[in-house]
């Protein structure tokens, strides 16, 4: 067992900095130094991977496209066609009232009707920084990412703005990267703090790459945890470990 934050960074090539990661059920945001997590630091968003996929299915309903094809379509089907079509703005609301910004595309379905998208390709991940949009009252995940910086002690917290990376299918979004980037700089613009943000193109699978790279390293085998160790002491004993 070990910290998906921690490995994510690993994949990176670090041990210290802030992962965030946006998966298929849930989203994180945590800090690491050396290997070891911040559990002060590390947040949790609601808004993941599936959530995007219903909220994409329910504005799809609302849309000018025949209901009947709609409610036909299953789950996996979704899934592709929010992968193929939908993609992070960089200004929302801009992007919402000016229909010159809307780039509509066409998904065939496997049944082979075509559905047609229009905003809701921009709109499908907006929730990861307004999770208002899904009737959420937590802070979107950049305002997740400062929260968990500011938690970081001083003596760390350079090193941890400098080393941002991002994990999990759900941030592979065209856009993504750019969107939580400007966020950050726009967060952290009193600060004089230039903001740079990691973002791999296998980050979809950096969680389980790095926890390959992690369990090899010699300094990695004392870490381990027994069954015994577990049962003796209980799940608490998770977080003194890792």
């Amino acid at each position: 067992i070990a910290n998906t934050g921690f490995l994510s960074l690993c994949a990176y090539g670090r041990v210290t900095g802030l992962a965030l990661e946006v998966g298929a059920g849930v989203s994180h945001v945590t800090s690491v130094c050396l290997g070891q997590t911040w559990r002060e630091a590390t947040y949790r968003l609601g808004v993941a991977g599936g959530f995007l996929s219903s909220y994409l299915h329910s504005l799809l309903m609302e849309s000018p496209n025949d209901p009947s094809v709609l409610k036909a379509l299953k789950k996996k089907t979704v899934i592709q066609l929010k992968k193929q079509c939908c993609y992070v703005s960089m200004d929302y609301e801009g992007d919402l009232h000016d229909q010159g910004y809307h780039h509509p595309a066409r998904f065939q379905a496997p049944d082979g009707h075509w559905i047609t998208l229009d905003k809701e390709r921009f709109c499908c991940p907006e929730p990861l920084f307004q999770p208002k949009l899904l009737h959420q009252s937590s802070p979107g995940l950049h305002h997740l990412a400062l929260q968990s910086l500011q938690k970081v002690p001083d003596h760390a917290r350079r090193d941890t703005v400098g080393n941002i990376v991002l994990s999990g299918g759900s941030s592979m979004f065209p856009g993504f990267p750019e969107r939580i980037c400007l966020e950050l700089n726009t967060l952290f613009h009193s600060t004089g703090c230039q903001i740079q943000v990691l973002a791999s193109p296998e980050r979809g699978t950096a969680a389980w790459a790095g926890g390959s790279m992690a369990a090899s390293l010699t300094s990695f085998q004392h870490t381990w945890m027994s069954k015994g160790k577990y049962q003796e002491h209980g799940a608490g004993y998770i977080h003194q470990v890792f």
